[in-house]
């Protein structure tokens, strides 16, 4: 991975680089290896609302 080149293992915040995982380049491996086999992909994972959560945590904060 060329992220993990150029952190070159420094921690970033007390996270461990080793420790992260990009779940677009593994989605895009994913759709590559599908179309170059002929296979089937998963089923997506469901977005999630990010304005609504916002608004949901934004009243749970004003609540208490």
């Amino acid at each position: 991975m060329q992220w993990m080149q150029v952190f070159d293992g420094a921690k970033l915040a007390g996270v461990e680089i080793a420790d992260l995982h990009d779940e677009y380049a593994a989605a895009l491996e994913q759709l590559v290896v599908a179309k170059m086999t002929g296979g089937e992909l998963e089923e997506p994972v469901p977005s999630v609302d990010l304005m609504a959560a916002l608004e949901a945590s934004i009243r749970a904060a004003s609540e208490h």
